[in-house]
């Protein structure tokens, strides 16, 4: 979630970790938080867990072609706010395509070049875990490069989903001569001028209320609603909850969040932060993460909606609290008006193409309704 100018649910599923982590995340019953659904019950809709290759593409990944969403809406990678400014997007390209039972998850990939391997970018392969388990592996060779995998309709009014996010691989949001995941000179170019290297990250998960796909970062600022996601920065404008204090920290925070509608709206950095830390939600444009993650671990993530409530929800082994469950419980009213009919779709991957270079994997996606 790069930053121009310094300013992230919840599931009573069981997420069973490889048997090499001899760990096990049980997410507490999101009811209880709650407190608004006391008949009906969660059912499945989709599942998938990468075991069953027909799940995949029935024709073959998807080709590249010449970018056709460059002026989609004002903050888009040609969209008005660029042009007033008299910046011109590159020549792109995009793949994208329906996978899944049914068509229900989309993969959407950006790339500079039509020379790209598609599978640099997503591919099915060994858990480094577990071997004989298959994941999800997204990876971002150039920091121009930018994939997401999203649902491919917009979600009902209630709604949970659920993956496992780990072993990732960009950046380490050290200070100082680390090239933080880099190569070495990155630009966020051409629609700001910095020094992209300062930030590296992904999205664990989270919701837009636009479909989901790479775009310049600014995009992506205008569109999160509900976040749960990483942004190893240098600078350390994160504040990381580190048991007794919250420590400016820019290595490996993990940061639950939804976006303040109340607060002012920043056309580089949108609006501010609604940052659930510290078993509480901290005020309006506090940076304040609720843990750090570590190497070559997997944790579980997921995102509920209710009639009131936003869930978020992570669990794992983290480098300050241990062996946890955080549990962020945010009013939708903070994140839209009353009545205001604004589809929600769920994403996760690297959304940026002037950011983030690093690979990181997915595994056992679930989409569960509310039905009474």
């Amino acid at each position: 979630m790069p930053f121009t100018v310094i300013q992230w649910f919840f599931c009573a599923s069981v997420f069973l970790l490889p048997a090499e982590m001899n760990s096990q995340i049980t997410a507490p019953q999101s009811s209880a938080i709650a407190g608004v659904q006391h008949h009906g019950s969660w059912k499945v809709l989709y599942e998938e867990n990468f075991e069953d290759p027909a799940h995949l593409f029935k024709s073959g990944p998807p080709q590249w072609v010449a970018d056709t969403y460059q002026d989609t809406d004002k903050f888009s990678d040609g969209g008005a706010h660029f042009k007033r400014l008299g910046i011109t997007p590159p020549a792109a390209f995009r793949a994208e395509g329906p996978f899944g039972k049914s068509g229900w998850l989309s993969v959407a990939s950006y790339s500079r070049s039509n020379l790209t391997k598609f599978t640099d970018l997503f591919e099915v392969v060994p858990d480094p875990a577990a071997p004989n388990n298959h994941v999800l592996k997204i990876s971002s060779p150039k920091h121009t490069d930018g994939t997401v995998v999203r649902s491919t309709n917009a979600l009902s009014k209630k709604y949970r989903v659920c993956l496992k996010v780990g072993f990732a691989s960009f950046g380490d949001g050290k200070p100082g001569a680390s090239l933080n995941g880099y190569a070495g000179g990155e630009t966020d170019e051409p629609w700001l001028s910095g020094d992209a290297t300062l930030e590296n990250g992904f999205y664990w998960l989270t919701i837009l209320d636009a479909t989901p796909r790479p775009h310049n970062n600014i995009w992506i600022h205008h569109h999160r609603k509900v976040t749960i996601d990483v942004d190893n920065n240098k600078e350390a404008w994160t504040n990381i909850w580190e048991g007794k204090s919250w420590i400016a920290d820019g290595q490996h925070p993990v940061t639950m969040f939804a976006i303040d509608k109340d607060g002012a709206d920043d056309d580089s950095t949108g609006r501010p932060f609604l940052t659930w830390s510290n078993g509480a939600l901290q005020p309006s444009g506090a940076i304040r993460s609720v843990d750090a993650y570590k190497d070559n671990t997997w944790y579980s993530a997921c995102i509920e909606r209710n009639e009131d409530v936003f869930v978020l929800t992570t669990s794992g082994d983290f480098k300050w609290g241990g062996q946890q469950t955080y549990v962020a419980s945010i009013p939708v009213r903070s994140v839209y008006s009353t009545g205001e009919a604004i589809p929600d779709f769920f994403m996760f991957g690297d959304p940026h193409n002037n950011y983030y270079r690093g690979s990181v994997y997915y595994d056992d996606i679930k989409l569960e309704a509310w039905q009474q």
